[in-house]
């Protein structure tokens, strides 16, 4: 309910600015971490990493960046398409010193140890004690989306949020998740700042 607000409020600021973002984010990162870790004997052993394997982590990694750069690439068309403007995330941090490495935090690290704590970490354990793993994971993964606010983003949002819930039952734990998370939105980051077209360009060149 608290991200949701924050989530809606977010949107009826005209003007965002890193103040408000910052603060948006404050506040549900707050939420999250007193959620979960009020909850500490129920979701403590998610934090744990039963039958950690390098080589699942690298192969879920490199799915996840091909991944991320095929939905971007649809996004940025569909943004072109139906709305006429480009998605651009950079722009709001362009004017900071360190404008490049807010971005990768506030887009690609908040959200990857945030949400996950909030949505397959809190959410997810209480969900298992009154429903079933498939409830569970469908349930998390539509108020996933639905924070969001994002209907265009259905085709991948939610079964990007439903793969996330069925790894973190598959595997027992919340590390698999964030660091899919983390990598998909950095690849996202990354390809703001240097377009498919514009890597393209200069591998063509030469």
């Amino acid at each position: 309910m608290i991200e949701i607000l924050c989530c809606a409020t977010s949107l009826l600021i005209e003007e965002h600015s890193l103040t408000t973002l910052f603060c948006i984010d404050g506040i549900m990162g707050i939420a999250a971490l007193l959620f979960f870790f009020n909850s500490w004997s129920e979701t403590k052993n998610i934090l744990k990493w039963p039958g950690f394997s390098v080589w699942k982590l690298m192969g879920l990694i490199t799915a996840t960046i091909l991944a991320s750069i095929m939905v971007t690439f649809v996004v940025d068309h569909l943004n072109e398409l139906v709305f006429k403007k480009e998605m651009e995330y950079y722009s709001i941090f362009a004017f900071h010193k360190y404008g490049t490495w807010l971005m990768f935090a506030s887009i690609a690290l908040y959200p990857a140890i945030f949400e996950e704590l909030a949505y397959r970490g809190y959410l997810m354990q209480k969900l298992l004690s009154v429903v079933d793993e498939k409830e569970a994971i469908y349930i998390s993964s539509i108020l996933f989306f639905i924070i969001h606010f994002s209907l265009i983003s259905v085709f991948w949002l939610l079964p990007f949020a439903l793969f996330l819930g069925w790894l973190r039952i598959r595997t027992k734990t919340l590390w698999y998740g964030v660091f899919i998370h983390f990598f998909f939105n950095l690849t996202a980051c990354f390809l703001d700042l240097y377009p498919l077209e514009d890597l393209f360009g200069l591998v063509f060149q030469h």
